[in-house]
């Protein structure tokens, strides 16, 4: 290989690198987003997704004509994947609210297992040993994490919500979310397998179906489309959650769905997409965990005096050295060479 290959080469993973770390940051503020712009959790997802919607169509445009559609069979890979991340954003918006944004982060990296689980069933791939280990620890992280196990203490907010635990009603929620994220993963990468380098196609068309969830759920919430009062009453849920209206929605709700919507929503995917096909998929594993690491220990915190309880780190702690070791982390750390693929885990 030439020098002029070489330096290409370098000069091409320095842009994949540097746009993979800015839609990570990006995805680590979307939790926060979600909360300071304080829509009912299933309106949320409809606006998030529908104004992403709008950011992409020009550039899904774009890409049609500068390198072909996708086939048949990737548009209804792509569909079907957006039904199972409609799911994931829905439950993951009410994980937000329930136990705090850098927990819900938390939570979604359920997928870690869920992933490998579907490819083994439905494709026979070979699931590592590491996986029957992964596992129960990766169960017992999220069910610390979610403060399941705290004892009960005097708090400001309610303590119950439909007759049930908050702690165990979002972790439920959290756990649901990350289990169709793994199944979003795995129908998206079966997507990607049928086609070329298509990046904003398989993503406009899986938004598309990400928006029949949340409508559902609007049907059952007895909020319905609801755009002018939020969850939150000063930052904080009202004492009967279930049918108490949060505060009016304002301007600067507004502003923080569209900064959701275009940066959170459209720029981030994108951008992790790119350097996802682009990258070591052991490296950019390693990189996603910046993520919710990010949202829980200082985004959470700084924003909105999110602090997890012991347990609770202790079940973050679990969570991210489970995902670190599915992933192959320490192998690169100690300088082996990872065998196959490795799955990510990310924030919504």
């Amino acid at each position: 290989m030439s020098n002029n290959q070489t330096a290409q080469g370098g000069a091409s993973n320095s842009k994949a690198y540097l746009i993979l770390i800015i839609g990570i940051m990006a995805v680590a503020f979307s939790a926060p987003w979600v909360k300071q712009s304080n829509f009912e959790p299933a309106t949320s997802v409809i606006l998030r997704v529908g104004i992403g919607l709008l950011f992409l169509l020009p550039f899904f445009i774009m890409e049609i004509k500068k390198i072909g559609k996708i086939n048949k069979t990737g548009v209804i890979l792509s569909l079907v994947a957006g039904l199972f991340l409609g799911i994931d954003f829905t439950a993951w918006n009410y994980s937000i609210y329930f136990v705090g944004s850098g927990i819900a982060s938390i939570l979604l990296n359920l997928q870690i297992i869920i992933l490998p689980a579907l490819a083994f069933l439905f494709d026979r791939e070979r699931i590592p040993k590491s996986f029957f280990i992964v596992a129960p620890i990766m169960i017992l992280g999220v069910l610390m994490t979610g403060g399941i196990f705290d004892s009960a203490e005097a708090t400001d907010g309610p303590t119950t919500a439909w007759g049930m635990n908050l702690a165990v009603l979002g972790t439920i929620a959290g756990s649901i979310s990350g289990v169709c994220y793994g199944a979003y993963l795995y129908t998206s990468r079966k997507a990607s397998r049928v086609n070329g380098i298509q990046i904003v196609q398989p993503m406009f068309f899986a938004g598309l179906t990400q928006l029949i969830a949340p409508a559902i759920v609007m049907l059952f919430s007895g909020r319905g489309f609801d755009l002018t009062h939020g969850v939150l009453v000063d930052g904080m849920l009202p004492m009967n959650p279930e049918t108490a209206l949060g505060d009016p929605i304002t301007g600067m709700n507004w502003f923080w769905m569209i900064v959701l919507a275009s940066i959170g929503q459209a720029v981030a995917w994108t951008f992790i997409q790119y350097g996802a096909i682009r990258l070591d998929p052991t490296i950019v594993a390693g990189l996603l965990l910046l993520s919710p690491i990010s949202t829980v220990s200082v985004i959470a915190v700084i924003l909105f005096g999110e602090i997890p309880s012991t347990i609770q780190i202790a079940g973050v702690i679990l969570i991210l050295l489970a995902v670190a070791y599915q992933n192959n982390l320490h192998k690169v750390l100690l300088g082996k060479k990872p065998k196959g693929e490795s799955s990510p885990g990310a924030s919504s």
